[in-house]
């Protein structure tokens, strides 16, 4: 088996763990909510029992919260690791300080150079994270994914104001980038002074220059000489030149790695600490936690000697907080000059690690050079895959382990209190609760035959009277066939004319084309009837939620709710089932009300009903002759619209009294209400 059939079986091993995963996730997803629920119906016993101390008291003692938030955590933390174990690439991640070879080492590996991974000298130059994916026979290409306002203003900018203390934090992107920046706190240290500049040169000052690049989603470059320009930082004169760089959160590099058989591996890449932009750690946290399947820490000893400083474990003790099992999981690289010059302070801090003078637990640490793409590659990358075959497939199955193990003795313990609900509240027999249950359903059917009856009167009362919406709509529909008529011109009909050989086959065919523009207008009267169905569907469901306090049913309002109390009544309840279908199905449509009178007055425009062109007839007649007849029409179709004005107001009157027999008075109606909502209690 060759190195790329390996690491695709590492990869096929990982399925099941992302399957199982999938699974837990989503009972927890349902846990939570069923927790939500049950802490909503706490907070409403509390009112209920607010006289009983003794039952408040047991009530108050149930802590959802913090099951809640351990929940959140443990969705969090599992989304994280399904999304690693669903990967279909083995993911390392290249960290270190600024300055220590961490680009020099991806371009050796990835055979990449400074046009789009800058190696150079002078400031930090990675500016945004980069996953490169090694991809045979492929060119290379980019994908840019940029910030949103909100993430840019959450993950980039607050945090700045949050370190050094500056007040008030910007409700927005435009309060932030148009409005005045904060001065910094008196007695400011050297070090906040330089963050405070990074914050005020780059982002604030040229904030009208990156935010154009905001909320432009994903961009996919080809080019690449333009690809750096979102990956790294360029200053000129000490001034940041390419502003596009801040606006990314995350860059995907595909291209072909010079070396064979090496299956689906990918780098991760993410800003070196050191540099006074924050937001790096936080980088790196995320990339490691979501991204990363193997680090390695790049270091490089000055040739005068050297020693790990505090930064160096600082970094080891970040990544250990966001990646399971470090020690088994990395490599330190000690970057060797071509030359050969820090090669002895290479070796002394080797020593270190390997005698734990300094506490950095990894599997190896390799002396490389590496700006050498064969030593990056026979020591570095030979070094990670031979780890990554004998260990990542135990290591990711114990470690999920571990973490179902901690979810389940979560879940015990959530358990063990759950127990204690069932002595909560006070024994309350079943005769009481029934009897109590006909007390509110007797004052349920008093409220809803009083409120069915009020709304039946108020439609009465306006039954024959123009209905509002249907008349605004025909208005609407006529000023348009007026205002835009479509009528052509003398020249256009002459053109017309010439083209069919014939002045009078011009004005048929244009007779068709007014005949067939104005049915379409007049298609738009659907809109009118349509709101004034819903309108009335909307009043019967206030009725029944505000009035009679049914909302618990259904989540939906309006016409809405009706649908889904509908789809709830078992078919036994025949008549309240009916009932609700009826109300809920009901509509009302120009095509089986209106459409059938009005293509009668379209005759006029019909070729074979229109009045012929008259003998010797111009162009210009013939748009006269059109003109008139369209105008005619147009009279006559307004004319036939006026008696169907009262139509939805009589149509909603029937529809909402048809109702009311069906639920209210036909024989079993209150038996089937008082059954159905008996089952239905708890939720309402």
């Amino acid at each position: 088996m060759n190195k790329s059939q390996e690491i695709q079986s590492i990869i096929g091993q990982r399925q099941p763990l992302a399957k199982k995963l999938t699974d837990i996730e989503t009972g927890l997803s349902s846990l939570y909510a069923s927790l939500q629920r049950l802490e909503q119906e706490r907070d409403r016993q509390l009112l209920h029992w607010s006289g009983d101390e003794a039952t408040k008291s047991k009530l108050q003692k149930l802590d959802f919260g913090s099951f809640e938030q351990n929940i959140r955590e443990n969705l969090t933390s599992l989304g994280r690791l399904r999304g690693r174990f669903s990967r279909k690439t083995l993911n390392i991640g290249v960290i270190g300080r600024m300055r220590q070879g961490k680009s020099t080492l991806l371009q050796s590996l990835t055979g990449l150079k400074n046009e789009v991974i800058p190696a150079l000298p002078g400031k930090a130059c990675t500016a945004a994270r980069s996953t490169i994916f090694h991809q045979q026979g492929n060119l290379t290409t980019a994908e840019i994914q940029f910030h949103d306002h909100d993430s840019f203003l959450r993950e980039v900018i607050i945090p700045y104001y949050e370190k050094l203390g500056l007040m008030p934090i910007p409700s927005s992107l435009e309060a932030f980038v148009h409005g005045e920046i904060s001065s910094l706190p008196l007695g400011a240290n050297q070090t906040n002074i330089n963050i405070y500049n990074r914050l005020k040169d780059d982002y604030h000052t040229n904030g009208k220059k990156y935010q154009e690049y905001l909320r432009r989603g994903l961009l996919n470059i080809q080019d690449l000489s333009q690809i750096s320009n979102y990956v790294a930082q360029k200053y000129e004169d000490s001034q940041l030149i390419n502003h596009e760089c801040l606006a990314v959160k995350h860059v995907k590099i595909s291209c072909e790695f010079p070396f064979d058989e090496i299956g689906a591996i990918a780098l991760v890449d993410v800003p070196g600490l050191g540099d006074f932009r924050l937001g790096d750690e936080s980088l790196v946290i995320e990339a490691l936690a979501q991204e990363v399947d193997f680090i390695l820490f790049i270091c490089k000893p000055s040739k005068d000697g050297a020693n790990f400083v505090q930064s160096d474990t600082q970094l080891y003790d970040l990544a250990n907080k966001s990646l399971n099992d470090l020690p088994s999981r990395s490599i330190l690289v000690l970057n060797v000059d071509r030359d050969g010059k820090n090669q002895d302070s290479c070796l002394s801090m080797k020593q270190d690690i390997n005698s734990e003078n300094v506490k950095m637990p990894v599997l190896d640490c390799v002396i490389a050079d590496c700006s050498s793409p064969e030593e990056a590659n026979n020591k570095v990358l030979q070094a990670v895959l031979d780890n990554l075959r004998s260990n990542v497939t135990q290591l990711d199955r114990k470690y999920a382990e571990q973490k179902i193990a901690d979810l389940q003795a979560s879940l015990i313990e959530l358990k063990q209190q759950l127990q204690s609900l069932q002595v909560a509240l006070p024994d309350i027999d079943d005769d009481e609760i029934f009897s109590r249950y006909q007390n509110v359903f007797d004052s349920f059917w008093t409220t809803i035959t009083n409120e069915m009856t009020e709304l039946q009167n108020e439609l009465i009362q306006i039954r024959d009277l123009p209905d509002k919406n249907l008349e605004n709509q025909i208005q609407k529909v006529l000023d348009d066939c007026r205002t835009n008529k479509e009528m052509p011109s003398s020249k256009d009909v002459e053109k017309l004319g010439n083209q069919l050989g014939a002045l009078g086959a011009a004005y048929i065919k244009l007779l068709i084309e007014l005949r067939t523009n104005l049915s379409r207008k007049f298609l738009d009267i659907e809109q009118g009837l349509t709101e004034s169905i819903e309108k009335i569907k909307d009043k019967v469901a206030d009725v029944l939620v505000d009035k009679c306090g049914l909302g618990g049913l259904a989540k939906p309002r309006g016409a809405e709710f009706l649908a889904e109390v509908s789809s709830q009544i078992p078919e036994q309840y025949a008549e309240l089932k009916k009932g609700f279908e009826i109300l809920s199905e009901f509509n009302l449509s120009y095509r089986g009300l209106i459409q059938h009178r009005i293509r009668l007055q379209l005759d006029p425009l019909t070729p074979n009903k229109a009045p012929v062109l008259k003998q010797g007839a111009n162009a210009e007649d013939a748009v006269a002759q059109l003109t008139e007849l369209y105008h005619g029409t147009l009279f006559n179709c307004e004319n036939a619209l006026t008696g169907f004005l009262s139509e939805p107001s009589q149509a909603s009157f029937a529809i909402v009294e048809e109702f009311s027999d069906r639920v209210l008075r036909a024989k079993n109606a209150k038996k089937e209400w008082n059954l159905f909502l008996y089952k239905k209690k708890r939720q309402i």
